[in-house]
């Protein structure tokens, strides 16, 4: 009976973390897998590098040059940045558990691409997992998140 109860306080205790979900909200057809990180957080570099083992470029700012553009008939001389992204990739995430063998955090994990043009919110996805390695089974959060943005870019 011991046997038992153990593994039901186990997931009692825990917490559960979201099932995958994907909510496209308007089509899009991208020329390339370039994003750029609109936010930033602790988990910078581990999106990052699942993110690369998926295709995806990722940079850190929109944008690297000045451009000068003359005015016309007196106008004054415009600066700005030229785009290099034409799509942005914000992570949200919401703590759910922590691993009790190391400081791997269950989470909960979305993403938002939105177009950097018109500023619109054209895909979320939402999934839960591990930051890192854990005896719990469940999947790993950002490895999740990078495959299935792959599986929905631009289709």
């Amino acid at each position: 009976m011991k046997h038992l109860i153990y593994p039901f306080i186990f997931l009692v205790l825990s917490g559960c973390a979201a099932s995958l979900t994907v909510d496209k909200l308007q089509d899009f057809k991208p020329q390339s897998k370039v994003v750029v990180l609109t936010d930033s957080s602790r988990f910078d570099a581990k999106l990052r590098t699942e993110l690369a083992k998926k295709g995806f470029k990722v940079l850190k700012y929109a944008s690297t040059q000045k451009v000068v553009s003359e005015g016309n008939d007196g106008e004054i001389a415009r600066v700005f940045n030229e785009a290099e992204a034409s799509y942005g990739l914000t992570f949200y995430w919401e703590q759910v558990d922590r691993c009790i063998y190391n400081a791997s955090k269950l989470i909960n994990g979305t993403f938002e691409v939105t177009d950097l043009r018109t500023n619109e919110v054209l895909l979320v996805i939402e999934k839960g997992g591990w930051t890192g390695p854990c005896a719990d089974p469940r999947g790993m959060v950002f490895e999740g998140l990078a495959q299935a943005l792959l599986d929905n870019w631009g289709k």
